[in-house]
């Protein structure tokens, strides 16, 4: 009785709409699915870096998240366009480094077309294997070209 009364004063109905509104606000502002954590590290192959190639962590209950690796090896996995990171749990990587070739339009540089470089045991039949926990993951692959 006490709450309908005090519905009826205005700056209390005020008050509470304000109170549910930020409630809302707050729990929307929570990303939506699994939880992640933040992956990255470096891939070398016979100890240089791996520029172009594409990283994939895949957990057997969840969908993969994937990388390129930059100019240094290194890579960031993005789970979605707005998310950084992967599940946490053991995934299989999957790492390619063949590419066909690109840009050359305007200012953008002109990327040559490469044969696959790894053995298939870093890709088609992977041995390679992760465990991404909560939080800040950082986890290197020293790939052998043998």
């Amino acid at each position: 009785m006490q709450l309908i009364s005090s519905l009826k004063n205005p700056n209390a109905s005020l008050t509470l709409m304000a109170i549910v509104a930020l409630c809302l606000a707050m729990g929307c502002a929570q990303a939506a699915g699994p939880e992640l954590g933040y992956v990255e590290g470096d891939v070398t192959l016979d100890g240089k870096p791996l520029d172009g190639a594409e990283v994939q962590f895949e957990p057997s209950d969840s969908r993969p998240s994937v990388a390129f690796t930059d100019e240094n090896g290194h890579y960031v996995l993005k789970f979605t366009g707005s998310r950084d990171g992967a599940t946490v749990g053991t995934h299989t990587v999957r790492i390619l480094s063949a590419r066909g070739s690109s840009g050359g339009e305007g200012d953008g540089p002109l990327v040559k077309a490469r044969p696959e470089l790894l053995p298939a045991k870093y890709h088609e039949k992977s041995t390679l294997t992760a465990d991404v926990q909560s939080g800040n993951n950082t986890i290197d692959f020293d790939l052998q070209s043998k």
